[in-house]
């Protein structure tokens, strides 16, 4: 049987009580909550450390030897994990504005990616709009929700950039 979904039961992990979750896999998912409230004993302190735990009792023995120790999260079970990476907002030049996002590399690549996109014409008849990305989150998931995308854009020669890509640093 294909399960979808990440199942945790009985998480104590930290200031979480108890707690029993279904996470749908293939599928983007924000934790939120006051402070306090547990997001990352749940996020890191529970479903990627059992992700790294596991991963790491999947490497021999030897290799282990050279890897720090890792305990175990305070879980009843945890079914159907998938490998993991955690992105930490850790950065000495965070803003109020700042996010994983800003602070990581598929933020610049998608502004760059929307730059080129608006500073191209069309080749055909087709309506032109000058989009941002939360316009373009809304069509895709108001229009192709179940649909996968591909957003491509064409690399100009160094010769041909335009203002806005020469300014950020795209290429």
């Amino acid at each position: 049987m294909l399960t979808r979904e990440l199942i945790i039961e009985g998480a104590r992990q930290n200031n979480l009580k108890n707690l029993n979750l279904r996470l749908p896999h293939n599928k983007i998912i924000a934790i939120t909550g006051v402070s306090g409230s547990g997001k990352s004993s749940l996020a890191f302190d529970t479903i990627f450390a059992e992700g790294q735990w596991r991963f790491i009792e999947s490497l021999s023995t030897y290799a282990r030897l050279f890897l720090e120790k890792l305990d175990r999260p305070d879980v009843d079970s945890i079914r159907n994990i998938r490998p993991a990476i955690a992105l930490e907002q850790k950065n000495p030049v965070r803003g109020a504005r700042s996010t994983v996002g800003t602070l990581t590399e598929p933020h610049d690549l998608s502004g760059c990616s929307i730059r080129r996109l608006q500073s191209h014409t069309a080749r055909n008849a087709a309506e032109i709009r000058n989009w941002d990305s939360s316009q373009i989150v809304i069509e895709l998931l108001e229009n192709y929700l179940n649909e996968r995308a591909l957003i491509t854009f064409e690399q100009a020669s160094r010769s041909h950039h335009s203002p806005a890509a020469a300014s950020t640093g795209c290429s």
